[in-house]
Parts: C-alpha cells; structure tokens; sequence
C-alpha cells in the first residue's frame, strides 16, 4: 500500500490552460504511459483526465519527488523546455502512500472537483481504469484502489447532502444555455460524443429540444446519440462543408488541439454574430479567436469555475458528513489491501499441497497402494481430497483472521 503514488495537475495548483496541455489522446495515451510504465520501473499506472484535472495514479517503491514528476511529465510532453518542466513539476500535487489512497477516495467522491457534488466523475474514473486495463496498464494494486473509490463515492452520495440541488459541469452549462432563451425549435450543434455531451443532450431532449446536429470522430457514436436524443450525426470531417447554421454550439471532445478555428466557425455559423459557444473540453475545442471574431457569448471552463464557486456554501455541512465516510472507506481499503496480500503470498500453498498428495500416491506409498483394492483405494483417494482442502482452507483463513485483526487494531 505504501508504494502507491499519484501526481495531479488540477485547478487548485494550475490555469486550465496548463492543465489542457497534458492531455493525451485516445489515439496517443496508452503509448505514452506504456513508455512511462517501463522508463520509471513501475509496475501499474493510470491516467485520468477531466475537464479540471490530469492524474496520473502508478504504484512505484520510492517517494514521488519533484525530479520523478519531472521526468514523468516530460515523457508526456517532450516538447516543454526544461524551465517549463521544472516549473510544471514543483507545481503539481504530489501524494505518496497512505495520502494518495485518501486523495484517490476524495477525487471520486467529487470533494476535490472544482464543482463540489457532481456526479460525473465516477464515470469518469471507471473509464479511465478500464481502459487501462484493457491495454495491460494496470494489475491488482489499482483495482482495489479503484474498487475502493468508487464505493466510497456512491456511500457518500447516498448517505450526504452533498447531491442535493444537483450540480455538475454539465448542470451549470446548462443553466449558461437556459438564460439565453433559445426556441426549442432552435438548431443546437454538439461536438463530441462522449459522457458530457450525451448528458447535455439529454437536458436539451428533456426541455423539448430536439433540433440537433452532432458530430463526432467516430460516427457510430454519434449515430447513437441521435437515435437516443433525435437530430442528425455527422463525422467531424463534415463540419467543414456544414452550412445549415446554428444558434448554439456546445463542444467537448478528447481532442489535443483545437477543433473549431474562427474560420470554421464563421463558415458554419452564416457568419451570424453574437451566438452561443459553450466550450466543456480541457483543452479547449474552440479557438480563442472565435470570441473576438465572432462576438460570440462564449461559456468554457473558466466561466463555469467562476460559477461553481458560489455553489460551494450551502455544501459545507454535507462535506463535514463526507469526512467520517472518507475515513471509513481509507480503512476499508487497507483492510482489502492487506487480505489480498495474504491471498497472493498465500497462492502457492495449493499447488504444494497437490503436489505433496500427489508424490505421496505416485511414489512414495505407490507399491503399497498397489496392495490394496478398489473400494479401500478410492475411500483413502476420498480421505486424501478432504484433507488436502483443509489443509488448503484452514490455514489460509486463519492467517487472514490474524493479519486482519491486527490491522483492526491499528
């Protein structure tokens, strides 16, 4: 448990804009962090990337120090300089052991997001440890502690007020679109495809709209959100020929560059001014040149952090209530933690045991077995079985009680 670590790059210590540069592509990541697994000698690593934050959650025998964090983040960014490295580094978040545990449980439980209570990033990290675990990124040690997290999230937003009067990144573009008094029959262009646009598409089903245009890389994706949510898909690639215009552009891909240039947009948009750009993607999909060349009423991170930050008041006895859950769920995984341990230096023990009963038929009582006949042999094969499964269960429970006990205590 001692050799977990976690390096965050988050709203708290960086711009967004920072934050953005680390970002790593669908198309990209699983490379990159294979690169970083085998250069630092780790045996386990993740990557989770929202819209406030990067983290990058390994397992690794020494301490995180600023030196390790900068050659992590360099792997991911070769192109930074040393300088802009070195800055980067001693700026990131770092946790090492039992506080990277602690700090993984509050980041599910959405207490260390920049909107307090939203929901979003459970997904979000159930995401990310699948998909690297799906490219053989990560092993046992991350499982529990992703397990853990997310327990612990779904206690607290079951047993806390924390929920109440719902908030996410989503909730507060939403109410950015609602103030703009859009018709329903309005064209709303989305971009992207993945959990946010699809829970923005589903405000707008929801509130009668249902003039929509989604486009995305993959176009199956895209597809989907349509059938659920109605309107049209299109690729990415159609967006440059699009000229069917819109009221209101809301966009948020896994893009490493932009998306949307201000020619682009003046293209699609009729070259109408004054329309509604809605921009939830770290790094941003919208080029900051479509602001002023388009004089369009432009919503992205930094607005809806302003925002999220008048909702954290009326929050503050519900997150006094999330503390004792945090603890509990701190204990909870050591407790898990430390029962596998026992499980894996215990996996052996099976296989000797077979291996005992089986010399001992095959070798060294063989000619004696030879005397006896069928029925005694089968009742000693059946005796041998009971036995070899205790001396399998018994002593392995015990030692679990005992490890467990002690842990209890402490």
């Amino acid at each position: 448990m001692n050799e977990l670590r976690v390096i965050a790059l988050t709203h708290k210590n960086l711009p967004l804009e920072n934050i953005g540069e680390f970002h790593l592509s669908d198309e990209k990541r699983n490379d990159v962090l294979a690169q970083i697994k085998a250069n630092m000698g780790m045996e386990e690593i993740m990557f989770l990337s929202t819209c406030n934050r990067v983290e990058i959650i390994f397992t690794l025998p020494h301490f995180v120090c600023p030196g390790v964090t900068g050659q992590i983040l360099h792997i991911i960014r070769p192109d930074f300089s040393a300088e802009q490295i070195k800055e980067l580094a001693q700026k990131a978040e770092r946790y090492n052991g039992p506080e990277a545990i602690e700090h993984v449980l509050r980041v599910a439980s959405s207490l260390d997001s920049v909107v307090i209570g939203e929901r979003e990033i459970i997904t979000q990290l159930r995401k990310a440890y699948e998909e690297c675990h799906a490219a053989h990124l990560t092993g046992d040690h991350l499982r529990l502690v992703n397990r853990h997290a997310i327990l612990t999230a779904k206690e607290i937003f079951t047993h806390t007020d924390l929920s109440k009067k719902p908030v996410s990144v989503v909730s507060l573009a939403w109410q950015e679109f609602r103030e703009k008094n859009i018709a329903t029959d309005a064209r709303i262009l989305l971009v992207g495809a993945g959990q946010i646009i699809r829970n923005f598409s589903k405000f707008l089903f929801e509130n009668g709209y249902t003039n929509l245009v989604i486009a995305n890389r993959t176009l199956s994706n895209a597809q989907s959100l349509a059938d659920s949510f109605g309107g049209t898909a299109i690729s990415l690639d159609q967006l440059s020929p699009y000229a069917d215009g819109f009221a209101a552009l809301v966009s948020c891909t896994g893009s490493e560059d932009t998306i949307i240039s201000a020619e682009l947009f003046a293209q699609m948009s009729q070259g109408k001014k004054g329309l509604l750009a809605i921009d939830l993607a770290l790094p941003a999909d919208i080029d900051q040149d479509v602001i002023a060349a388009q004089e369009v009423v432009y919503v992205g991170m930094k607005e809806i952090q302003t925002k999220a930050s008048a909702n954290i008041g009326f929050r503050a006895q519900a997150l006094a209530d999330c503390e004792p859950i945090i603890q509990s769920g701190i204990k909870e995984y050591e407790r898990a933690f430390h029962e596998r341990r026992v499980e894996r230096a215990m996996r052996t023990i099976p296989e000797t045991i077979k291996e005992i009963k089986n010399t001992a038929l095959g070798t060294v009582f063989a000619e004696d077995l030879e005397n006896l006949d069928e029925n005694s042999r089968e009742l000693l094969e059946k005796i041998l079985q009971y036995m070899e499964k205790k001396y399998i269960s018994v002593p392995m429970k015990m030692a679990r009680e005992v490890l467990l006990d002690a842990v209890s205590k402490n």
